[in-house]
C-alpha cells in the first residue's frame, strides 16, 4: 500500500483566521446549501451492575439513533467544584442495548472507578463529559452531547446527578415594521445610523451572533459567505460542524467561527480545503506517524487497515510487534 503524506496541523491546535477578520476565499460566496451537523442531548443516569462493574445508562432525545456495534468512545473527566481536569481522555467501553430498550437507549457504558495504573480517584464528585461521540444514521452523522456528575468515596461510588446541556431555542432576530432608533433589525434588513446595510458583516450584541447582509440588504441564511457558514437565522456559526450536500462533506466551523483545516478537531482530521477526511490516510508532521480515516471520519484504532496496524492511539505501529503477535517494519507493513 502506497501511503501519500498529507502535510497537518497540532492534534491540540486548529489553523485560525484572525478573530475579527472576514476573508472571503476557497469556498465559493454563492449561496450553497448545507444541513447542520445535528445533535442529540443525553439524559445520563448511573447505576451498579450485577457484574459489580459500574454502568452509565444513556438516552438521547432521538429514539432512532443509538451505539450500533461495541465500540470504546472518549470522555473527559473534570472535578465538578473546581473544573479542574483529572483526565483529559479517557475510553469506556459502550454497547448497544440489547433487551429490548433499542428504540429508546443509545447505549451502555461501562465505566471503571480508578485512574490510569489502577490507583483509586480520590473522595469526591467528578464531572463525566462525553467527547467527540458521533453516532452514525441512515440520515447522517450525529453529534452526542452529555455529561453526568459522579459522586465516589473511598473508592466506590456513592450517588449520580444529571446534567441537562440541552440549550433553549435561539429565537430569530425579530425586529418592528420600523427601526426604533438608528440601529436595528426590520425584517431581514439591518439599519446603521438609519441607513440600511449592504454587503458587509455587523455584529448584533443582543443575539450575540455576526450576521451577513448581500447585496440586496437581507441576511444570509444556510450558506457560506468565504470561509464562514450562515445558518438558519443568519446567525453565524460556531464551535460546531455542518454537512455540505454541494461538496458532499462535512465542515468544522471553529470557536472564531472560520473552516478548521489542516487540522485536528476531536477524532477527525479536516484537510487543507476544510473536508472531512474519510477512507484516506494522513501523516501528522508533529506526532510523526500515519493516520488512517475511516469510512465515517473518525482515526482508526486498535484495528488492521490493510497490512498495516493502528494502534489505540491511532497511529501507525512501525518495527514493533502488534497486540496479535505480528511484526510490521520500519514502514509499517506487516512482514509476511
Amino acid at each position: 500500500m502506497k501511503l501519500k503524506h498529507v502535510l497537518t496541523g497540532s492534534v491540540m491546535g486548529l489553523s485560525l483566521v484572525t478573530a475579527g477578520v472576514i476573508t472571503t476565499s476557497v469556498l465559493p460566496t454563492s449561496s450553497v446549501e448545507a444541513a447542520e451537523y445535528r445533535k442529540i442531548y443525553a439524559d445520563v443516569t448511573a447505576q451498579m451492575g450485577l457484574d459489580g462493574n459500574l454502568y452509565l445508562e444513556i438516552v438521547g432525545d432521538r429514539p432512532d439513533v443509538t451505539v450500533a456495534t461495541e465500540q470504546y468512545k472518549a470522555v473527559e473527566i473534570l472535578e465538578a467544584n473546581t473544573g479542574r481536569v483529572v483526565n483529559p481522555e479517557t475510553f469506556i467501553l459502550t454497547k448497544p442495548v440489547t433487551n429490548g430498550e433499542a428504540k429508546k437507549n443509545v447505549g451502555r457504558a461501562k465505566f471503571g472507578l480508578s485512574l490510569q495504573g489502577g490507583k483509586p480517584y480520590p473522595d469526591g464528585t467528578y464531572l463525566v463529559s462525553f467527547k467527540d461521540w458521533t453516532l452514525a444514521h441512515e440520515s447522517g452523522y450525529f453529534t452526542l452531547v452529555g455529561a453526568i456528575k459522579l459522586t465516589i468515596k473511598d473508592g466506590e461510588f456513592v450517588k449520580y446527578e444529571k446534567v441537562n446541556l440541552k440549550p433553549t431555542a435561539t429565537p430569530e432576530p425579530k425586529t418592528p415594521e420600523q427601526p426604533s432608533g438608528k440601529n436595528g433589525w426590520v425584517g431581514r434588513s439591518y439599519y446603521q445610523n438609519g441607513q440600511k446595510v449592504f454587503s458587509k458583516w455587523i455584529y448584533d450584541s443582543q443575539y450575540k451572533s455576526y450576521f451577513y447582509l448581500n447585496a440586496a440588504g437581507e441576511y444570509v441564511e444556510n450558506a457560506w459567505v468565504g470561509n464562514y457558514y450562515l445558518k438558519s437565522g443568519g446567525y453565524m456559526a460556531k464551535s460546531e460542524w455542518i454537512y455540505d450536500s454541494n461538496y458532499g462533506s462535512y465542515y468544522y466551523l471553529t470557536s472564531e467561527g472560520s473552516y478548521a483545516r489542516n487540522a485536528w478537531s476531536g477524532s477527525y482530521y479536516l484537510k487543507s480545503n476544510g473536508k472531512m477526511a474519510k477512507s484516506e490516510w494522513i501523516y501528522d508532521n508533529d506526532y510523526k506517524s500515519y493516520y488512517y480515516l475511516t469510512s465515517e471520519g473518525s482515526y482508526a484504532r486498535n484495528k488492521w487497515v490493510g497490512d498495516y496496524y493502528l494502534k489505540s492511539n491511532g497511529k501507525m505501529a512501525v518495527s514493533e510487534r502488534t497486540p496479535d503477535g505480528y511484526r510490521v517494519d520500519g514502514s509499517g507493513k506487516w512482514i509476511k
